[in-house]
């Protein structure tokens, strides 16, 4: 997830908002305290501050182990020391602000490395949330469709999100959705961003013919044992043909408030950082970098590897092996990145071996040749590389495409693999030898462990699934991330750390792969210090080191002292950006 918004007239939509002369993107009128705080610290910034002080709980710096400190202290927006309360506060001036922890915890800022901000902001405000959150069963959802179906005006798009095959009750049919309606055209799109269906007005109004065939790009329409169109649609080039009816196009006030309270959510689930890999357009960089300002959280984006000419007059602002961060701004630049397969829910994602009781692999988005060409354009445009990998053939196309083009532990920098969620072991010991690491995305094994076990992959292969242990004994410092809006979740990094230490499935309870397990600390290193490195962003951010920017995440409790169940439930207390409280 989501390739389908770069090459799209939506994308187009999006361009067109952002960077419209007609208005800049500073307007946000009702955005809240939270905007007048940010406005207030950036005048702020060039003032001599007290130092604040932070005591009175337990801190976790996250740099070279887990050992805690008892104080912490701040200076103008930076971390000036840890270590015990007198050493802490010999070296303050300015009669320090005290903040009085209260037995609360104290971690750097939690990041999300692979989170698509601008699209899960609009997705929350342009289709109606259907997911597996809201409602449980297809009955459920198809209850919601036929009462709004009841309360709209005749021939206007009902436009659905968030639906899960495989949790809510299978496929939609085109049979199932002229039963809610067939005087709305009806689009529902699925939440791993590579399926969608609809009803057969909606084939009408969008100019559909029975006779379409495959697209460029492999997108394509389902069919019924009589060759006719089912309602199905499968990934992005076909999913556009439908998109560019039912989906409105987002008004600059729409963009504004979707943004501004997406990041006001992730500030309070505790995260100071989201990268969004390869969803932002070249063409929004400019006001991004200067909304970025306006928000409580730092900005981070890689470019689609699509968008390599336009992303070279980025390069000059430092090399590639650091997060290229936009003047005057919390907004950075990391890396260019790619979509090597599909999606394993929707058995499009490219395999060595087959699904589960069938012949089909997936396929790969591109030839090796192909790959390989993409990745040599990223690096002679001065760009490290990312890519959106499910599959292990996928992997092993990429990782040959890499090691032929940036070589072994490249000066360029970081090369990450998206997902890796069916890594082989010995894809694992590629990584490290090369010096590639991986970033995974654990809620498939909370959402789908059961149904990659028992309907997907089988046991075996379902067992080493999302192979953190495996990456942790191997040296990978991988990080975890929530790839939203692919899995339909709240944002809550803390679950991604239960998850990385259970490995339990919500649907049935079972535990899957309990080999790749891992321990606390290094959960925790996925979601801080490990992420930092992921988005060129280790000497700023992660830990609580001497320098670093203050970016911190306040818990309620402790998580080295709480049963493992409940790691999910500990409340975010606060959350800081560059020294200022941003939420709580």
């Amino acid at each position: 997830m989501c390739m389908w918004c770069r090459k799209s007239e939506f994308s187009e939509h999006l361009t067109s908002q952002f960077s419209g002369k007609r208005r800049q993107m500073m307007l946000f009128a009702g955005a809240g305290s939270i905007t007048a705080a940010f406005h207030a610290s950036l005048a702020a910034q060039n003032v001599e501050q007290s130092d604040t002080v932070f005591r009175n709980g337990t801190i976790y710096p996250m740099s070279g182990n887990a050992n805690k400190v008892e104080a912490l202290a701040v200076r103008n927006g930076k971390i000036l020391a840890t270590g015990s309360v007198d050493q802490v506060m010999s070296l303050t001036k300015n009669k320090p602000t005290i903040v009085n922890l209260e037995g609360r915890t104290v971690f750097p800022g939690f990041i999300d490395p692979h989170n698509h901000v601008v699209l899960s902001s609009l997705f929350d405000q342009l289709l109606m949330n259907v997911g597996f959150s809201k409602y449980k069963s297809k009955a459920d959802v198809t209850a919601f469709m036929k009462a709004t179906a009841a309360k709209t005006p005749a021939g206007q798009w009902l436009a659905f999100g968030f639906y899960d095959n495989l949790l809510q009750g299978g496929d939609w049919s085109m049979a199932e959705l002229n039963n809610v309606s067939t005087t709305h055209p009806i689009f529902v799109f699925y939440v791993n961003g590579h399926v969608g269906a609809v009803n057969g007005l909606a084939f009408t109004k969008a100019n559909i013919p029975q006779n379409i065939g495959m697209l460029p790009g492999g997108g394509y329409f389902g069919r019924d044992s009589k060759g006719q169109l089912n309602g199905m649609i499968y990934n992005q080039p076909a999913l556009m043909k439908i998109v560019e009816f039912a989906v409105p196009k987002p008004s600059p006030e729409i963009l504004e408030k979707a943004v501004v309270q997406y990041a006001k959510q992730a500030a309070a689930s505790g995260l100071t950082t989201l990268h969004e890999p390869g969803t932002v357009k070249p063409e929004w960089v400019e006001s991004l970098a200067k909304l970025s300002n306006h928000l409580p959280i730092r900005f981070s984006a890689s470019f689609s590897s699509d968008a390599v000419e336009e992303s070279k007059k980025y390069t000059s602002l430092g090399p590639s092996n650091r997060a290229r961060i936009l003047p005057n701004s919390r907004f950075s630049l990391f890396g260019m990145k790619c979509w090597a397969d599909g999606s394993n829910q929707a058995e499009s994602a490219a395999q060595t071996q087959p699904y589960l009781n069938t012949d089909k692999k997936g396929v790969e988005s591109y030839t090796q040749a192909q790959m390989t060409e993409i990745c040599k354009k990223a690096k002679d445009a001065g760009w490290t590389m990312l890519a959106h990998c499910q599959g292990d053939a996928a992997i092993d196309e990429y990782l040959n495409a890499l090691e032929s083009v940036y070589g072994a532990n490249p000066s360029e920098g970081l090369m990450r693999v998206e997902h890796a969620t069916m890594a082989r072991q010995d894809q694992i010991e590629r990584m490290k030898k090369l010096g590639y690491e991986a970033t995974f995305m654990t809620d498939f094994v909370y959402l789908y462990g059961a149904a990659y076990r028992d309907t997907i992959f089988g046991p075996e292969r379902a067992a080493f699934m999302v192979p953190c242990g495996a990456a942790h004994k191997a040296g990978l410092q991988y990080s975890v991330h929530s790839d939203n809006p692919a899995a339909g979740m709240p944002l809550n990094s803390l679950r991604h750390v239960q998850i990385q230490l259970m490995r339990q499935c919500i649907v049935d309870g079972s535990v899957v792969g309990p080999n790749q397990r891992v321990d606390l600390d290094t959960a925790l290193r996925a979601i801080t210090i490990n992420p930092a490195r992921h988005i060129g962003m280790e000497h700023l951010l992660g830990s609580l080191d001497v320098g670093k920017e203050a970016d911190l995440t306040i818990l309620e409790k402790d998580p080295f002292q709480t049963e493992m169940s409940a790691m999910s439930a500990i409340k975010v207390s606060e959350t800081w950006i560059a020294g200022q409280k941003v939420f709580g």
